[in-house]
């Protein structure tokens, strides 16, 4: 429990989700604005001081972002907070699949959305949005105190461009640590014990014994196979823990983190310590360890193969409240209706590495980030970060996350009590839209009271974990400077090594002739030449 006290006194944090809205017409993307007459009805009466008096429509890109908005019409808490200031959102959607994009393609054609959701900082085309003006700088945050208290985290305060922030990121967690949340394994615990296994595993060795004794024992006669994933972008935040950990990254191709070799900053990809990380993972392939089927993994074959017995583990991001939703929520109890799943069901611990050390994925604090146009109106947009700092402020998070206190909740002690047996994301269906609107705010739901996580068993299950990486996992050394720092060739690299692992994962040849090749083609785009540039500029800077 003592790390959620620490995190209701640190603030919040970001899992996964983002979407994009099209604000110009013609585009072929634009839906109707969601109903929300309320809005309009009490501001009107609220009196000429009221500063939301004017109805205002604004787009707003995001993941799913129509499917997320017919539910306001069943959730008066969001109806509520979109009439207090007078707010209607017109959603143009993007999926997983097409946000990026859809995005690049809106921004260079001048359509972008008042507001719009991706995960672009450190990418090329981000630098060239705030130097075009595609982008909104945003104003002076003194008057939207939550907002401006959100900007001193360290990795935050440091995107500014020449003193301005032009983006407000999804805050997830308090710390890197809590990074360890958003790429986790779930294996199938009652399977393993089926397969004569009695020790829940701590090293790689005792884990691929496990998936090794699953597979051939195929307790359930279900052809289970090895480890799947939810997306093949998540491989390199699971298998570069084997002695490589700062190699871990997003997935954005430009959040790759950089370590000091033979005297000289490189990326930590390039290590010398990749070589055995991705022998370890060639190995586990190799020995049907792994779902054959990997490279054409997505979110719902793989929630669907782990949540039926097909797979003995998932990598996934989101932690307990991913494994809650998509796996316990929607679809355990069709295959197992009187299985209690968090005592079947267990997350694994990051297992030591070939240096004695548990490490887990290494991100920021925060994944994806708002943009707002070029072309918005300050005052829309002064409207719009109103919304955002009251969803970030003490009232509204307790409004958006336990609901009506003395309805929903009542509070006794330092802890709320939850006052109804209808599930949260039912009663309130869109207030998981708003608070992801702003900021993912994970780690706060890592708590006993929290109604995030429906299951009670694995609500408990969260806390003991994420109080285990507390004290006992370790964060290795990187400079998070040497990611932000731009160069000319730095600003247009990008190193997708997720992409790198399966290519190794599924080459014929040797490792050591699958990841030349790889690194060889890296050098013909310049490798070479950014790490001379960074090493240049960091000395320049007195980065040692």
């Amino acid at each position: 429990m003592k790390g959620f006290k620490k995190v209701g006194i640190i603030l919040a944090c970001m899992s996964m989700f983002a979407g994009v809205l099209a604000a110009c017409s013609g585009n072929g993307n634009e839906k109707p604005a969601a109903s929300q007459k309320p809005a309009a009805t009490n501001a009107e009466t609220a009196g000429e001081d009221n500063p939301y008096k004017d109805p205002m429509e604004i787009s707003v890109a995001f993941w799913d972002v129509e499917a997320e908005m017919a539910k306001v019409k069943n959730d008066p808490i969001v109806q509520e907070i979109l009439a207090k200031f007078n707010i209607t959102i017109k959603p143009v959607n993007t999926t997983w699949d097409d946000y990026g994009q859809k995005i690049q393609m809106w921004a260079a054609s001048g359509q972008l959305p008042d507001v719009f959701a991706i995960d672009a900082i450190g990418t090329q085309y981000q630098r060239k949005w705030v130097d075009q003006g595609v982008v909104s700088p945003l104003p002076d945050l003194a008057k939207f105190p939550n907002l401006e208290a959100y900007f001193q985290t360290s990795d935050i305060a440091g995107l500014a461009v020449d003193g301005e922030h032009y983006t407000i990121p999804r805050r997830m967690f308090p710390s890197v640590d809590w990074s360890a949340l958003d790429r986790v394994v779930y294996y199938r615990w009652d399977l393993a014990q089926a397969a004569g296994i009695t020790k829940e595993p701590e090293t790689w060795g005792e884990f691929q014994a496990m998936l090794d004794a699953i597979v051939k024992a195929d307790p359930e006669g279900k052809k289970t196979t090895g480890l799947t994933a939810a997306q093949v972008k998540m491989l390199g935040g699971f298998f570069w823990l084997y002695g490589n950990p700062v190699a871990t990254s997003d997935g954005s191709g430009a959040d790759f983190k950089w370590i000091k070799e033979d005297g000289k900053f490189i990326p930590a990809v390039f290590s010398q310590n990749a070589l055995p990380a991705l022998q370890n993972m060639k190995d586990m392939y190799d020995n049907n360890l792994i779902d054959p089927d990997i490279a054409l993994t997505s979110p719902d074959i793989a929630y669907d193969k782990f949540a039926s017995g097909k797979a003995a583990a998932m990598l996934s991001g989101g932690g307990f409240i991913n494994l809650d939703l998509n796996i316990n929520t929607k679809r355990w109890a069709a295959s197992y209706p009187d299985k209690d799943i968090s005592e079947v069901v267990k997350v694994l611990k990051p297992l030591e590495g070939p240096d004695g050390e548990r490490h887990h994925a290494i991100f920021k604090t925060y994944w994806s980030e708002s943009y707002f146009s070029g072309k918005i109106a300050p005052e829309k947009l002064d409207r719009i970060l109103a919304l955002y700092d009251y969803v970030l402020s003490p009232e509204g998070k307790a409004l958006i996350t336990y609901g009506k206190e003395g309805v929903d909740y009542k509070v006794e002690g330092d802890q709320k009590v939850m006052l109804t047996d209808i599930p949260h994301v039912e009663k309130y269906p869109a207030t998981g839209f708003l608070r992801d609107l702003v900021a993912y705010e994970t780690s706060d739901r890592y708590d006993i009271s929290h109604p995030a996580i429906a299951d009670e068993g694995l609500r408990q299950d969260a806390v003991d974990y994420i109080d285990w990486i507390l004290a006992n996992t370790k964060v290795p050394d990187y400079d998070i400077r040497l990611t932000y720092m731009s160069t000319p060739t730095k600003d247009s690299f990008t190193v997708f090594d997720h992409d790198d692992l399966l290519n190794v994962m599924l080459a014929k040849e040797p490792v050591e002739q699958a990841w030349q090749k790889i690194v060889d083609g890296y050098k013909s785009k310049g490798l070479d030449k950014m790490i001379e540039e960074v090493n240049a500029k960091a000395k320049e800077e007195g980065i040692e």
